[in-house]
């Protein structure tokens, strides 16, 4: 005996097409759902955001930037307590920061928001009491995510007006064309394949033109060293030896450039206290503080 089973018409579901209406998917669309539910996913990533309960789901890269699933993302809080009438806004986060560091081994359970949304648009969540409003949001950079990859010379030894300025003119949209949204390069290398992190063949030139291009001088503390060319060094900003474009490097003396996340290393060279000490003097010469 052969059973006959007739089944639905699942192009006039309503329940199912307003789920594929959610994911992304074009109501016409049926079988796998597979590339449909990527970019469901990427889309909410580009917007609202993705919530996460916990931070180890974040990974930091070698440039101190911040990934979730392969992708690099800024990170923020999207429930904020609103209540009389004191309205305290979290700051957001690019890097791996003390203050992530700090949120992340104390392990209180927020809820997080990655994101690639370059508007400066970020959905919170206004919670008094039982009641909670959804709103749109500007919020300001993570002064120490600043700090921690040098974003435009930022550092506390700059003066306040010269910080609150670096800040005030942080867009996202610049953070993602200087460290794109994908691991994957142009010529398809991610982190698992790329070359080694090592000096090019002609680093030596490379350095030398790039340090003439800023007249030998400091683009932090603004010392001139035309006459010493051995204090100024030439720094790679993501860590990255063998990516040699301009927007990569930053000529800085040895001074500055020891100061540098992950640089401390450079005060047991023998040599390093030495030259510390003779650009405190040309820097006196020069009336630099």
């Amino acid at each position: 005996m052969m059973l006959s089973i007739k089944l639905p018409n699942f192009f006039n579901n309503t329940s199912l097409n307003a789920l594929k209406s959610q994911m992304g998917v074009d109501r016409n669309t049926y079988g796998d759902f597979g590339n449909s539910q990527y970019k469901a996913a990427q889309i909410q990533l580009e917007t609202t955001g993705i919530d996460i309960e916990d931070l180890s789901e974040i990974t930091p890269l070698d440039d101190h930037t911040l990934s979730y699933n392969g992708k690099r993302i800024i990170l923020y809080i999207r429930d904020i307590s609103d209540w009389k009438d004191e309205l305290k806004l979290p700051r957001f986060h690019i890097a791996h920061c003390s203050t992530l560091q700090t949120m992340i081994s104390n392990g209180k359970k927020k809820r997080y928001v990655v994101s690639q949304n370059e508007n400066e648009v970020f959905h919170l969540n206004l919670i008094n009491g039982k009641t909670i409003k959804k709103v749109e949001h500007s919020l300001s950079i993570c002064k120490n995510c600043l700090e921690t990859i040098r974003w435009n010379n930022y550092s506390k030894s700059l003066s306040y007006q010269k910080r609150e300025l670096c800040v005030s003119n942080f867009k996202v949209k610049d953070f993602f064309f200087r460290y794109p949204k994908s691991l994957v390069d142009e010529d398809g290398y991610s982190s698992q394949n790329s070359p080694l992190n090592q000096y090019s063949n002609n680093w030596s030139q490379i350095s030398s033109q790039y340090r003439a291009s800023k007249k030998w001088t400091c683009e932090q503390c603004t010392v001139n060293l035309i006459s010493h060319g051995r204090l100024l060094h030439t720094h790679h900003i993501n860590s990255q030896k063998n990516e040699n474009n301009y927007s990569n490097l930053m000529a800085l003396c040895v001074d500055c450039h020891a100061k540098q996340p992950m640089h401390s290393h450079m005060y047991n060279l023998p040599d390093t206290n030495k030259h510390v000490k003779e650009i405190l003097e040309i820097r006196k010469q020069q009336n630099i503080r």
